[in-house]
């Protein structure tokens, strides 16, 4: 969607609407938030790759940036994490798509 956006952003409402806006995730000196190298432990290749495809599925990394995921984690759950994972891919994602980063 980002890449095609000159031709994809005039059919779409949603690349149309301000919500939707990839400028947020556009650096004002014209290079993309987002695309940043993770370190490779032995076989976390495979991992980091996943990782990356993930990130620029963009309203799922949006949901994680903006904190709308912490509504949704279920704290109560004997057998689940507390959410532990998701706080540590909303961590990531904001890492990577971070001004610095």
């Amino acid at each position: 969607m980002q890449k095609d956006s000159y031709w994809h952003r005039p059919h779409c409402p949603q690349m149309q609407s301000e919500d939707m806006s990839i400028d947020k995730f556009e650096k004002k000196a014209g290079a993309k938030l987002g695309i940043v190298g993770l370190s490779n432990l032995g076989n976390t290749c495979y991992m980091n790759s996943s990782l990356q495809c993930l990130s620029n599925a963009f309203e799922l990394t949006r949901y994680f940036i903006d904190g709308h995921y912490q509504s949704d984690i279920n704290k109560d759950n004997p057998i689940g994490q507390q959410g532990n994972i998701a706080i540590a891919y909303a961590k990531l994602m904001n890492e990577m798509w971070n001004e610095d980063s």
